[in-house]
């Protein structure tokens, strides 16, 4: 009796370790919440401010944390690729990256790729096949829509300005191209110049004051991004245009909107930044789950006006966070 109590003591002794172990796997610490990088191509202006308010709605809903950073101008092409690096080097999970330049952040991308980052692009696309979904409207197609507008507005003929902003940006190439192939076949329809502003407010006012000053009759401005948009529109007014330019815009910020009211701005086509951000997140959760994520998610655009800028529909497109 006394050898088999003491063989029943040194087993439970034996297995009282492995007890203890699976009780820590049982309460073992939650795992390592994932980090997300999203890197915009300017952390200022209320588009970006808008992806954010969309990434960050989806980094709650699924539990991920989130790091939003940006260059200061969308010009700043180096400095975005060493962002993408230093991000890298940090060890995040996942990228989201708005570029700054198709070409050039190619080489960024597949170094992502090689490290086991999942990358998604948001509103402007990367020449690399790595790329695991694109997030974005069709900008070839906005600007169709653009030109459209102008040719309803002026009665299908007239003299333009087409008010460009950053050089070698492939959305800007694409507005432009789309705007140019729509009037092709309509012979009356007339770009006189063509002018890129860098996405500076002041600059791009000048150039329309110059533009306009240099050319004895315009009939309508296309204005291919919010900055460029602005510029042009306290232009038109100061030099009391307004109205006998008409003005066809892109984006929908605060002073965009005000503009339309007033009867500066004629039409505008919007994006959706909200749901851009908000969907770059939730494609990038996927991705890292080596879910299958749609190649490309075209968010759409609208064309909006005065009138139609306060329906139902199109209020949850200008104003997402609110609803």
């Amino acid at each position: 009796m006394r050898h088999s109590i003491v063989f029943i003591l040194v087993v439970a002794m034996l297995l009282s370790p492995i007890s203890c172990g699976r009780n820590e796997e049982i309460h073992t610490s939650p795992e390592k919440q994932k980090e997300i990088v999203l890197i915009v191509k300017s952390k200022e202006g209320e588009f970006w401010k808008t992806v954010k308010m969309g990434a960050e709605a989806a980094a709650k809903e699924f539990n991920v944390k989130l790091i939003f950073d940006g260059t200061k101008d969308e010009t700043e092409v180096q400095s975005q690729i060493e962002l993408v690096n230093k991000y890298l080097a940090y060890g995040s999970n996942g990228l989201i990256l708005a570029a700054n330049n198709y070409k050039e952040l190619a080489a960024s991308v597949t170094k992502a790729n090689r490290m086991g980052v999942p990358v998604i692009t948001i509103e402007s696309e990367v020449d690399a096949l790595e790329v695991r979904s694109f997030i974005g409207i069709d900008n070839y197609e906005a600007g169709r829509q653009a030109a459209l507008r102008m040719k309803e507005l002026t009665d299908s003929k007239g003299r333009f300005i087409i008010l460009n902003y950053v050089r070698g940006s492939r959305n800007a190439e694409q507005r432009e191209k789309g705007i140019r192939d729509e009037w092709a076949s309509t012979p009356d329809m007339k770009v006189v110049e063509s002018a890129y502003c860098s996405s500076n407010s002041f600059l791009c006012g000048q150039m329309t004051k110059e533009m306009l000053t240099k050319h004895s009759r315009i009939d309508g401005i296309l204005a291919l991004n919010a900055v460029a948009s602005i510029g042009a529109a306290e232009q038109l007014r100061k030099l009391k245009q307004d109205g006998n330019v008409k003005l066809v815009a892109f984006d929908n910020t605060p002073e965009e909107l005000e503009w339309l009211q007033e009867g500066v701005i004629q039409a505008t086509v919007i994006q959706n930044p909200f749901s851009m951000g908000y969907l770059g997140v939730k494609t990038a959760v996927a991705a890292m789950n080596r879910e299958s994520v749609e190649k490309r998610i075209d968010t759409g655009t609208k064309v909006i006006d005065s009138e139609n800028m306060f329906w139902l529909d199109n209020q949850k497109m200008l104003f997402p966070f609110v609803q």
